[in-house]
């Protein structure tokens, strides 16, 4: 019984949170003049509506499948990578780079040589706050976070000069091979095979925390790592390990767009999907069928928005709100019941009552 209310809680707090923010959403809606009931039916409309509506859903999470799922994996052993915005931005440019500079090469090896490439390069910059984190005890969020400008810039320095297509007026490499771009699904959408290794990647992470011992490993470190370390296990070398794999995923997040979108590296070309990766894992409660369904509704959102506006009159904006009380709702949340900011409270009131004493 008491497992079931658990479940049930997990459920339906993003539920909750959804509907909260589709309710003030409609106010927001109502008071601009505008009938909410309609611009919401217009909204999933164009998110289904067709083929078209229906692979632009599809492609439009895609990138949210890997970010979430590389986020979740951290932040189930209780690590803050918010770092997978930087990770994905490497992984891009390593696959650009291996795609337009190897050449002949079969398909299906110059691909899988490239998102191979992606994945290993972006481990390695992940290691760098996993090290820190794992071994001195440095607080990871400050230093994925002044890593992501890192890799942004680094990125978009390499992209600008040394990298540089010729005869284009922005800041992109050459295009790739045709033998590394990644086959689409459909004239209609830009929907590629990059969606099959994203539920690939779910799959992966489900067997992970499911049915391996790492996964087990996982849960005790982000559960109590001084409880797991006292067991004898190696925290700090699981917790090195766990960044690399979470980097890896995000490397290949930004593979899957080089490859199977833009088929170059293009300087700022995320619209933020490493930062989005964040609230899908919150909201999928780090679970890798979570992290699927929540990607998918976020995918829906960014689909039909251009048909709410076009067919409403309302404007897409609206999605960015409603993502942000997404996010707002997320964060009392996990200030509220997440362990580790529990703790933080805990001090500052055992410091706020030492001072009054």
């Amino acid at each position: 019984m008491k497992k079931l209310k658990v479940y049930a809680s997990k459920i339906l707090k993003p539920i909750i949170t959804v509907l909260i923010a589709f309710i003030i959403g409609g106010i927001i809606i109502a008071i601009s003049g505008k009938n909410p009931f309609y611009a919401y039916a217009a909204l999933f409309k164009g998110a289904f509506a067709g083929n078209g509506g229906f692979y632009n859903t599809l492609f439009s999470a895609t990138p949210l499948i890997y970010t979430g799922i590389a986020t979740a994996i951290a932040f189930r052993a209780n690590i803050f990578n918010m770092g997978v915005e930087g990770q994905l931005y490497l992984g891009a440019f390593t696959a650009a780079y291996i795609g337009f500079f190897v050449t002949g090469l079969p398909p299906i090896l110059h691909v899988t040589l490239c998102i191979v490439a992606a994945a290993v390069v972006a481990g390695i910059f992940a290691a760098i706050p996993g090290l820190l984190k794992g071994y001195l005890n440095v607080d990871e969020m400050v230093v994925t976070i002044m890593l992501n400008y890192v890799a942004t810039l680094f990125t978009g320095y390499l992209a600008s000069y040394p990298f540089k297509a010729k005869g284009i007026g922005f800041s992109a490499t050459e295009i790739i091979q045709k033998s590394a771009e990644i086959p689409r699904f459909s004239k209609l959408s830009q929907l590629n095979v990059s969606f099959i290794i994203a539920l690939l990647v779910v799959a992966f992470a489900y067997v992970l925390f499911k049915r391996t011992t790492l996964g087990l490993e996982i849960k005790s470190i982000g559960e109590n790592r001084n409880f797991a370390e006292a067991n004898g296990m190696n925290t700090s070398f699981k917790i090195l390990i766990i960044t690399i794999i979470s980097g890896m995923i995000g490397g290949m997040a930004g593979a899957g767009e080089v490859l199977g979108v833009h088929h170059r590296f293009i300087a700022n070309f995320s619209p933020g999907y490493g930062w989005d990766g964040m609230t899908i894992a919150l909201l999928g409660k780090n679970n890798p069928v979570g992290v699927l369904i929540a990607a998918l509704f976020f995918g829906v959102l960014k689909s039909g928005g251009s048909t709410m506006e076009l067919v409403a009159g309302v404007p897409r904006s609206l999605i960015s709100i409603l993502q942000g009380l997404i996010i707002f709702f997320l964060a009392i949340d996990l200030a509220l019941t997440h362990p580790r900011f529990k703790s933080i409270k805990r001090k500052g009131i055992k410091k706020q009552a030492a001072k009054e004493m």
